[in-house]
């Protein structure tokens, strides 16, 4: 059997006595990158990422061959990571229900098997899901899938389906790339994707039947468990299994296993009386469980009399009353700096948080913060399903928000609030900066410094940062409009336009975009009302809102002309440039673009003159004018290269190529796209990987190599529907149907009809000649 590149990792790793972060610090990767190698969950590794991790291990000559040899290895088709949680060590009881699990599974399958284990909050429902998946996950080889649907936390949203169904399918090593767009095509993709594999996925807290439904694959080599609060009497095909509470002897087992035999063992009658006043439910057990554990001095009958005491003040009966006097008693027994972490952890909007968001809240550093988490863990009150990421379940979470009402005064809640705000939003900046070095951004002050940042000073660590805090950072801008905090909403969301803009997360894009403009305006901010709406313009084109995107684009130019912002004009113009370019208005392209060269060059900033020097050389090279196209991008190429700016290389590099292939020098040309094609994965700019492979296509086409042209439009067309830009979808489709017109003339004309549709379907003015041709091309006689 061949070695495993992960496998390989972890060993040199541990001989060298590094940590991930040690060794992630000294590759100037990210910590988050390592974890994913050794997880296998990067699938092809990076050559240049493997050499560096060497080059940290200070491997020699035959140890660097190895690592690199298995990196490059082929991987089997269908492969994929493993990406159960935990399982947890101390699962007891249950024996019956997993048994029927392990049978269920386990079985000759006619069908895909789904299990849908229901039961109130606190029952175990995750724990068993978990611990019978990981008992029957060597007969699933081919991938084992967990997804939390946060079908009942509080204050999040329900997982919608089509989110879920992105995360699955990243999992099962799907480029986010091939990804597309809709729920239906998504959801058949996950379906063919899983198609003869022997997959396990794991849905955990479900809100009801439909929002699993599109998650099902189609083969019957899969199985599926599904938890959720109801019974999913809907779910076709589901064999349900609802959970009672443990019977005593599985409850004493656990409260045993927990606290420690030598420290209940002589006392069976307490024992009996902890479970009991637990109501049987393990989330509680183990709270106060924990709490005799982690107290040398106490008895099982000190912990029986908390608990009675517990209970009278709580007041109530019944399960739920059982949960929260365990949590009261484990609660009430911690220190006050760790009672006042905790109990602030409620305020964080998102699913989950890393250590150094946890220091923010509570103004501390973050080995502090971590010290107090893994405590936090210990005792049964925060959960970790993946190293240095933490949540709350979601019934601990409801009371954690209650003591933080009854305990904390509302103006401490609200610094500590302001500080995670501010703590993400400098993080935020300082990745922005890395990321588009050059680009303008408007300037404030971070009023609560965080004490400790993630290191985000290379650029895959900077959008590593982002793509792990992502959700959070749009759960925080929504949390901050409905709060009122609009100084927050506006700056999160002019410092998150260039990531939403290269990952292509185009409906997030606008949304706080929108958001953003209503906080300006309620700010009377008009410098800031004027930046929000040129990005919001460019939003709602890539979303092919054309008429909002020149009404939001006039609406800005107009604002920063009447404030004195040549910078925010200058933008404005090129944009509204690149517009009128792609719409064949090729003469008022060239005047907008020389408009906003020149002051541009007033300015002296040689990030503005780039983008308009190699968006005029586009311009020109759509003329035929292919000398002065040239030209121009040369001159826009040492600008971009004098800034840094990979960005800006790869799209002039692109540019430069398609100048090599009007002259007929081809070689030059892919030579050109390949290089700009490089950086564009480097910077994680998807909409550019799209264009530029678009113009790849188009150069082998021209070569006459119509099979690598099609590879590299569908490819380019996958990007384009994943993250929804029409104009790149649009050109895949005209090349897809000029490259299969004499192989496959069908296909060539449903692509050409599907480009027609599309521009049909845009509220921008058409251009007769484009809809035109394709008419042509869409009933040629190619036969």
């Amino acid at each position: 059997m061949p070695e495993r590149f992960d496998t390989v990792l972890r060993d040199y790793r541990r001989r060298a006595g590094l940590t991930q972060e040690e060794l992630a610090d000294r590759a100037g990767l990210s910590a988050r990158t390592i974890r994913a190698l050794e997880r296998g969950q990067n699938r092809v590794p990076r050559v240049a990422s493997v050499r560096e991790v060497a080059k940290a291990l200070g491997l020699g000559t035959d140890d660097r061959q190895r690592l690199l040899a298995t990196a490059s290895a082929d991987v089997p088709e269908g492969a994929s990571g493993q990406y159960l949680p935990y399982d947890i060590p101390d699962f007891i009881g249950r024996t019956d229900e997993v048994t029927r699990l392990a049978d269920l599974l386990g079985g000759g399958m006619s069908a895909v098997v789904v299990s849908a284990i229901d039961g109130m909050a606190g029952v175990g429902k995750t724990s068993l899901a978990v611990h019978a998946a990981h008992l029957v996950a060597d007969r699933f080889p081919d991938g084992q899938f967990y997804c939390d649907l946060h079908g009942f936390t509080p204050g999040h949203a329900p997982t919608a389906p089509k989110a879920a169904l992105e995360e699955l399918l990243r999992m099962a090593g799907v480029d986010g790339a091939r990804i597309p767009h809709s729920l239906p095509e998504r959801s058949a993709l996950w379906r063919t994707t899983l198609s003869g594999r022997r997959a396990l996925v794991v849905l955990d807290n479900a809100a009801d039947a439909e929002q699993v439904r599109q998650l099902m694959p189609g083969s019957a080599s899969c199985a599926v468990l599904v938890t959720s609060r109801r019974r999913l009497l809907a779910l076709e095909g589901a064999v349900p299994l609802s959970l009672d509470v443990l019977t005593e002897a599985d409850a004493c087992a656990l409260v045993i296993r927990i606290a420690g035999r030598s420290r209940v063992g002589d006392a069976p009658g307490a024992v009996a009386e902890i479970a009991k006043l637990c109501g049987y439910l393990p989330l509680a057990i183990r709270m106060a469980a924990a709490r005799l554990a982690h107290r040398p001095a106490w008895t099982a009958d000190d912990l029986v009399t908390e608990l009675r005491v517990g209970s009278r003040r709580t007041g109530g009966s019944g399960n739920g009353h059982a949960v929260r006097t365990a949590f009261a008693l484990s609660y009430a027994r911690l220190g006050p700096d760790l009672q006042r972490l905790f109990r602030l952890l409620g305020l964080h909007p998102g699913a989950d948080l890393d250590a150094y968001a946890a220091a923010a809240l509570a103004g501390t550093d973050e080995a502090t913060a971590r010290q107090g988490l893994e405590e936090l863990v210990d005792v049964h009150l925060l959960e970790q399903y993946v190293p240095h990421r933490y949540q709350l379940h979601d019934l601990v979470r409801r009371h954690t928000q209650e003591v933080l009402r009854e305990t904390e005064p509302p103006a401490r809640q609200d610094e500590a609030e302001l500080r995670l705000l501010d703590y993400y939003l400098s993080t935020a900046l300082d990745a922005r900066r890395v990321v588009a070095p050059g680009q303008r951004l408007l300037a404030f002050d971070i009023d609560r410094p965080p004490v400790d940042v993630p290191d985000v000073r290379v650029r895959d660590s900077a959008l590593d940062w982002y793509e792990a805090e992502h959700a959070n950072l749009v759960a925080l801008i929504t949390s901050a409009a409905a709060r009122g905090r609009a100084e927050h909403v506006w700056r999160y969301a002019h410092v998150l336009q260039h990531f939403f803009d290269i990952r292509g997360r185009t409906l997030d894009w606008v949304d706080t975009h929108e958001l953003a403009l209503v906080a300006a305006e309620s700010l009377d901010r008009r410098p800031a009302r004027a930046e929000i709406l040129t990005s919001l313009a460019i939003a709602c084109w890539y979303a092919g809102r054309h008429e909002d995107a020149f009404s939001r684009g006039l609406e800005a130019l107009a604002l920063c002309r009447e404030i004195g912002d040549p910078w925010g004009e200058a933008v404005l113009l090129t944009n509204f440039g690149i517009a009128q370019g792609a719409m064949g208005e090729n003469e008022e392209a060239i005047d907008l673009h020389q408009q906003a060269l020149a002051l541009y060059a007033d300015l002296d900033a040689p990030w503005g003159e780039a983008l308009s020097l190699t968006s005029l050389g586009a311009v020109y090279a759509r003329l035929g004018r292919t000398a002065e196209a040239l030209d121009h991008h040369r001159r826009a190429l040492d600008r971009y290269r004098g800034l840094g700016d990979p960005w800006g290389e790869a799209l002039t590099l692109t540019n430069i190529g398609t100048g090599y292939r009007q002259l007929g020098r081809f070689g030059e040309a892919v030579r050109h796209h390949a290089r700009a094609l490089s950086l564009s994965r480097r910077t994680g700019d998807r909409r550019a990987e799209s264009e530029i492979l678009n113009d790849l296509g188009d150069t082998y086409r021209a070569t006459g190599r119509h099979r690598a042209s099609r590879r590299r439009h569908q490819r380019a067309l996958n990007i384009a529907r994943a993250i929804d830009s029409s104009p790149q979808i649009v050109r895949a489709h005209q090349g897809l149907a000029h490259a299969l017109a004499e192989d496959d003339p069908d296909a060539a004309r449903d692509h050409a009809k599907r480009a027609i549709a599309i521009r049909r379907e845009l509220t921008a003015p058409e251009t007769a000649e484009l809809v035109a041709w394709l008419d042509a091309l869409a009933n040629a006689p190619w036969r």
